[in-house]
């Protein structure tokens, strides 16, 4: 299902140029706390996004220091998050909470604690939601965690999708099944929304990482922008301190998520 609408904010740029440095309180939440996005100048413009973050220290320490601007995915049950997403910050990344949700496995090895699930009450999963966002300072929107039972959901996807459209955040359908609803109920609720184009590495091999990389840059020169999602793994980390510096030279630009949600839902940003 396809979902078209048009947002144009008052004196905004042709482009979705994210306007962070003011962090005007008129803005939305997940434009407030955007990084700022250059002028493609006609570039296929490249987000990437890091899962997982903040609980494995080595591999969230080696994301923090790649080329910014990236957007690094919490977890909400991480320690020391604030300075933890502060660093990351400082050094020009984005935020995004990444939010558990019920997988096919029950085991919370998986998902991590108190995952959204649809045998809860709505209350319960509202409760969690809530207390996931506010544990992650400054963020913009949220992707889901595992989720293969979670976002088939319809209801449960409406209840995240109300949310955070209340909080003014973005959605990332990390699409971890083809047929998950979830960015669906995000565009139904007015909610900035996109799906993620690629994972970077399923598997557990640099060869096979950079080639999912010369994918991700294929799409990108196909339609313009492209979303990939990868993870703070040794390969992952490996491949991605080869091929980010080296994005420029092939004439594409670094992009945050933000950005490419507001071009791919029409959404110009205000001048900063």
């Amino acid at each position: 299902m396809v979902i078209n609408r048009r947002v144009v904010l008052t004196g905004a740029l042709s482009l979705p140029l994210a306007a962070r440095p003011a962090r005007s309180a008129i803005l939305p939440r997940w434009q407030r706390f955007a990084v700022t996005a250059g002028d493609p100048a006609g570039r296929p413009v490249i987000s990437i996004v890091i899962d997982d973050m903040g609980v494995i220290h080595p591999g969230t320490r080696r994301a923090v220091a790649l080329p910014a601007p990236l957007t690094l995915s919490w977890f909400p049950f991480a320690r020391n998050l604030p300075d933890q997403v502060g660093t990351a910050t400082e050094r020009g990344h984005e935020a995004l909470l990444h939010m558990p949700m019920q997988a096919s496995g029950t085991s919370i090895a998986w998902t991590g604690p108190d995952p959204l699930r649809i045998d809860l009450p709505a209350e319960e999963n509202l409760r969690r939601l809530l207390t996931a966002i506010d544990s992650v300072p400054d963020t913009v929107g949220l992707n889901n965690h595992m989720g293969s039972v979670a976002t088939r959901d319809p209801a449960l996807m409406a209840l995240v999708a109300r949310e955070t459209r209340k909080r003014d955040m973005l959605f990332l359908d990390s699409l971890t099944i083809t047929h998950s609803v979830g960015y669906q109920q995000a565009a139904l609720a007015g909610v900035p929304a996109a799906s993620r184009d690629v994972f970077i590495d399923n598997a557990a091999d640099t060869a096979q990482i950079l080639a999912q990389l010369e994918r991700t840059e294929q799409i990108a020169r196909r339609q313009g922008h492209v979303i990939a999602i990868g993870h703070p793994r040794p390969h992952t980390l490996d491949a991605l301190e080869a091929w980010l510096p080296g994005l420029a030279a092939k004439g594409f630009m670094l992009w945050p998520l933000s950005a490419t949600v507001a071009w791919r839902n029409e959404i110009a940003f205000p001048a900063g």
